[in-house]
């Protein structure tokens, strides 16, 4: 199983922040077919939470890294690499 970027945990946090909407996801989730009418209304505002973040993880953790990017962008996330003073050793003799 390959890592997932970190890019991805810092947009799905922005969205939980700045759509914090329960009630909206409920009925995505609805429309979505991923839960019946009566399901939905039967999971708790946490709950519904969770599966929101749960399905953002995945959508995005599907991803490229220029899609990241992109989607950072929309959200006027500032993102930047750091690299460890080894990493980037071995990144110039790899060149």
């Amino acid at each position: 199983m390959s890592k997932m970027n970190p890019m991805v945990t810092t947009i799905v946090q922005e969205i939980m922040i700045t759509e914090n909407d329960p009630d909206m996801w409920r009925k995505e989730m609805i429309k979505n077919h991923i839960f019946e009418a009566q399901e939905a209304k039967d999971l708790s505002e946490r709950e519904i939470s969770l599966v929101h973040h749960a399905l953002l993880i995945q959508r995005f953790s599907q991803m490229s890294s220029d899609d990241l990017m992109t989607e950072a962008k929309k959200y006027d996330l500032k993102y930047h690499v750091q690299f460890e003073a080894d990493q980037l050793q071995m990144g110039a003799v790899s060149y």
